[in-house]
């Protein structure tokens, strides 16, 4: 099986198990792989207290799931230009559509980053917040899979990206789970100087329950 065909073998499965939890939990958290509405804001919070100008900017929020980043930023009334929503699963942009329907700054689309990248960025702030944790084991290697997600992500953006990661800096009172990826920060620090030179790495945010950090990749 070639790199295109396994990349879309694991599209697939990503889109199954999400659609498995859909079904099961509906329009919750939960669905997505958060513990809880309050480790997800907190999450979002880190990228709103960063360097990050928000103002009048378009956001990008690439595995968008329900549009949460959006409703987190309307509820801190950040003043952006427009929200757009990419998620490879049909159903849970089906869910955003619905609920955002009658907002006219949002928009969603079923769009897998991973596919291409392109010439014509299309927002100016892109967030990519938990689509790069979980452990594909044997199907493919981890890194090659974030470094090609981020690289292609950061062709949509005008002005930054944000990734996060767990990180292999574990805290003592978590045990190490075998189906999250915990990405080493210094080799993902390597890896976005290979995309650019203003790059901000944060590590200090308190564990949810895991360490988390991100990395901010300047154009």
């Amino acid at each position: 099986m070639g790199i295109n065909d396994k990349l879309k073998s694991i599209s697939q499965s990503m889109i199954e198990r999400y659609s498995k939890r859909l079904d099961t939990l509906g329009y919750d958290v939960k669905t997505l792989g958060w513990g809880s509405v309050e480790q997800q804001e907190y999450r979002f919070s880190q990228t709103v207290s960063s360097e990050i100008n928000f103002h009048d900017k378009s956001v990008l929020d690439i595995g968008c799931g329900f549009g949460d980043f959006y409703k987190f930023l309307i509820k801190t009334k950040t003043p952006i230009r427009n929200y757009i929503g990419y998620d490879i699963n049909p159903g849970l942009i089906s869910e955003s559509q619905k609920i955002y329907q009658n907002d006219y700054k949002s928009y969603f689309k079923v769009a897998n980053v991973l596919n291409e990248n392109t010439e014509n960025s299309i927002a100016d702030v892109g967030v990519m917040l938990g689509v790069l944790n979980l452990n594909l084991k044997e199907d493919f290697d981890n890194y090659e899979y974030s470094f090609k997600a981020i690289e292609n992500a950061f062709s949509y953006v005008n002005e930054v990206l944000v990734v996060d990661f767990l990180s292999t800096n574990l805290v003592d009172d978590y045990e190490k789970e075998e189906f999250v990826f915990y990405h080493d920060p210094i080799k993902m620090l390597e890896f976005g100087l290979k995309l650019s030179d203003n790059i901000l790495i944060k590590h200090n945010y308190l564990a949810i329950p895991q360490r988390e950090f991100m990395l901010f990749i300047y154009k």
